[in-house]
């Protein structure tokens, strides 16, 4: 059988390109990081490193064997992450994480993962998508698609958008408006990366590049107190403003009969196995 600690040596060798680089690297004496390459290379039957003085070169073999070692040493990582208690981190926008996910996690762990530890870390959406590539999330809840190698993306929800102004608004006691009064409004903008202008140009087509973003916030609830204090209009999720409209503090703007609908996507590694809560959480939320 090999030994997991003659493969990480040999990974951080081909990787610092030198023998007491990776002894400090690793917290080992340089004359064990040798004897490390030296009894991997008995095992494999063959040499993998050139020695050069302090630096070090891969061999062919070595060369062919290193993506190989670098897989068995995740894989040795995720044995040691299923065999410890279970913990899962989802990483959500802004908007996901206020009005949405909370009452699915709740019934996911009560229902598939008792006992189940949880962590819910907040970003805009492509930073999640960064989070995703470093593993510091397992699973992304985004309000667009990543379609990128080594992730999977499914299908979650989708969920209406609406046009919003304040109580005072000269627009306000209007049933419909048009486009035409829709693109001379100044909007102001939620997060930025959150997936709205897409859904526009789907909604409207190319002209919804002509609406007027004046101003950016951090967040859908900086945006509903701007608009109430009559600073511009927004388009936000309905679910957002629900009872901001039912109690009056806000009033829709109905764009003729349109309906804006943003889509949200989940999003993991494709290599998480079936049995790993991000893999369960997934199948839960598609199907709730």
């Amino acid at each position: 059988m090999i030994n997991l600690s003659f493969v990480q040596t040999f990974v951080a060798l081909a990787e610092t390109g030198g023998f007491s680089v990776a002894a400090r690297q690793l917290g080992l004496s340089q004359p064990t990081v040798s004897q490390h390459v030296r009894k991997l290379e008995e095992v494999i039957g063959a040499q993998l490193i050139e020695r050069h003085n302090a630096r070090c070169t891969l061999t062919r073999r070595g060369e062919a064997l290193l993506p190989q070692a670098r897989m068995l040493l995740k894989s040795a990582e995720r044995f040691i992450h299923t065999a410890a208690p279970q913990e899962l981190t989802i990483g959500c926008s802004g908007n996901i994480a206020s009005y949405f996910i909370s009452p699915e996690l709740k019934t996911f762990v009560e229902q598939v993962c008792p006992g189940l530890g949880w962590r819910i870390y907040t970003d805009s959406n492509p930073a999640l998508l960064d989070a995703l590539r470093s593993e510091t999330i397992d699973v992304a809840a985004m309000e667009w698609p990543a379609l990128e190698e080594g992730l999977q993306t499914h299908l979650w929800r989708e969920e209406d958008l609406v046009v919003i102004a304040g109580p005072g608004h000269a627009l306000s006691a209007t049933d419909q408006i048009s486009f035409a009064e829709l693109e001379k409004l100044n909007l102001i903008g939620g997060e930025s990366g959150s997936g709205t202008a897409s859904a526009l140009r789907r909604a409207f087509g190319a002209k919804a590049d002509r609406l007027q973003v004046v101003q950016h916030l951090q967040s859908t609830e900086a945006v509903k107190s701007a608009v109430r204090a009559g600073l511009g209009c927004s388009i936000v999720l309905r679910r957002a403003v629900e009872n901001d409209l039912e109690e009056g503090r806000l009033v829709e703007l109905r764009v003729g009969k349109k309906k804006i609908r943003k889509s949200f996507h989940l999003t993991a590694a494709n290599d998480i196995p079936a049995s790993a809560p991000a893999a369960q959480l997934i199948d839960f939320l598609k199907s709730a």
